[in-house]
């Protein structure tokens, strides 16, 4: 049985892209929102979407979406992007995230992550946060 996408979910996706800096080398959304759940509880369209960003230069993104949604960020946005970079790539899973954003009438949760990153987790399996969640069916954006 094939999972069935959300509706226009190529649409609604560059839409809410729109909203972030340009410079994102791949973008991904995984999760409820994405795919229709069985069950009660799967009234899609009010399901949060989870985004993963790839970024190549995590100091120069967060400096330009700070820029554009300030809003978006916990009481680290006071710290800079620098600080915000170094949390990501120093701690846990290596993924900042930002959750409860409202973008386009939809909730959304984003995590960002250093290219560089992504790609030694692909290889080596180092946290699995990114990795596993590719292990699930997804909704790519290059």
């Amino acid at each position: 049985m094939a999972l069935q996408a959300l509706q226009s979910s190529g649409v609604t996706f560059r839409k809410i892209l729109s909203h972030f800096p340009e410079e994102l080398s791949l973008a991904f959304a995984y999760g409820s929102g994405v795919y229709r759940q069985a069950g009660p509880n799967s009234d899609q369209k009010n399901a949060m979407l989870d985004f993963v960003f790839t970024v190549d230069d995590p100091v120069t993104w967060h400096s330009k979406n700070l820029k554009k949604n300030w809003s978006h960020y916990s009481f680290l946005k006071i710290l800079g992007p620098r600080i915000i970079t170094s949390i990501q790539n120093n701690y846990g899973a290596r993924v900042y995230c930002n959750p409860l954003i409202t973008c386009d009438g939809r909730l959304i949760k984003y995590g960002v992550i250093s290219t560089s990153v992504l790609i030694e987790d692909l290889l080596n399996w180092n946290t699995l946060y990114v990795a596993g969640r590719l292990q699930k069916p997804d909704v790519i954006q290059l």
